[in-house]
């Protein structure tokens, strides 16, 4: 076994030692990252859909990035649980039959959920796709009153 040994009062063996482990583990720490991106990436397989989602107060917007996808390859749903589920097929197109040397696009059937923290009346959703980016509009569930007061005519 491999040992240091020096005087802890000579700084700079103290100074290289340091910097030999701090170069070690730094390359351990790289190994791991690469590693582990190139195992996240290919668990995934899939492209991840990007979302932004904003609620003015009436209503839950979801934005959903989907280059290259067309809306006929694309679904929407809302379960009894309130999750929102957007699924898809992004195909490789037909005159795709060159010589790659680089892939980083991701072709194949993708899909992500996201659960709505407000109650959402199914019936009015509504959905719009232009320019890459799905839109879609979940007005939220007015509550009923404890109470409400009708007029009599």
């Amino acid at each position: 076994m491999n040992r240091f040994h020096f005087d802890p009062r000579d700084m700079q063996n103290f100074q290289n030692v340091a910097e030999t482990v701090a170069e070690r583990l730094g390359d351990i720490f790289n190994e791991v990252g690469r590693n582990t991106r190139a195992a996240t990436s290919e668990q995934q397989g899939k492209s991840k859909i990007r979302f932004d989602i904003a609620d003015d107060g009436e209503n839950v917007y979801v934005f959903a990035e989907l280059p290259g996808v067309r809306k006929e390859d694309v679904s929407v749903t809302l379960n009894d649980e309130n999750v929102l589920t957007i699924k898809g097929d992004k195909k490789r197109p037909e005159a795709d039959e060159k010589n790659f040397t680089l892939v980083e696009r991701k072709y194949g059937t993708f899909s992500r959920s996201v659960a709505m923290n407000e109650q959402i009346e199914q019936e009015r959703i509504t959905a719009e796709f232009r320019d890459g980016v799905l839109t879609v509009t979940l007005p939220k569930l007015v509550p009923v009153t404890k109470e409400f007061r009708v007029n009599i005519q």
